[in-house]
């Protein structure tokens, strides 16, 4: 990350040694990111400033999150049930990872194509943590609000509005990246291969 500016890079960027969310960076992302986003938001939409946030119940989060902003209400999922009622596994998560492969494929196909001579092992070689930062900012961007609403649909179902959820886009993606994949010359990818990155 040497030479890159943090406050311009495409995403909130922060390390730890463990690799892993801290309460103290989950609470410096709750009170200098999200409240702030929130009060944002609820101001350009004219509406008071109210949010409900729904967390797993990890480490990383820390207790005391409730108190540290009026405009936003925190709620933590009971223990060992994330897996089965968080909403980011209603095909939120799927449908980024699926956008997020397709970008870094197309980027691949762009460089092998850009010269005769380039190699996909040479863009693997190449590609670095500023093109991962692109092209998550790039896949979150691509998550449309109908699959975050498809997403509470079952939690939430007087306000999630009926729609075939994120199906439709995921399966699109997948064949895009099918496409591009036998396009960058792996044939050998298959489709449960693209389910499961």
């Amino acid at each position: 990350m040497k030479g890159y500016s943090k406050p311009c890079l495409p995403v909130i960027w922060r390390s730890n040694k463990n690799k892993w969310i801290t309460r103290s960076l989950f609470r410096e992302w709750f009170t200098s990111y999200f409240c702030l986003a929130v009060k944002e938001y609820c101001q350009a939409k004219n509406v008071e400033s109210k949010a409900l946030l729904v967390l797993d119940n990890a480490p990383g989060h820390p207790p005391d999150l409730n108190d540290l902003c009026d405009a936003v209400r925190v709620a933590l999922l009971p223990s060992n049930t994330s897996c089965l009622i968080q909403p980011m596994d209603q095909g939120v998560i799927t449908t980024f990872k699926a956008a997020y492969l397709r970008s870094t494929f197309q980027q691949a196909l762009d460089f092998i194509g850009s010269a005769t001579d380039h190699t996909v092992k040479e863009f693997w070689h190449g590609y670095h943590v500023m093109n991962a930062f692109v092209n998550l900012s790039a896949a979150w961007d691509e998550v449309q609000g109908s699959t975050l609403n498809a997403a509470w649909r079952m939690h939430y179902p007087g306000v999630a509005t009926e729609s075939s959820g994120p199906t439709e886009s995921i399966l699109h993606l997948h064949q895009e990246i099918d496409g591009l994949a036998h396009q960058v010359g792996d044939g050998e990818i298959k489709e449960k291969d693209i389910v499961s990155a």
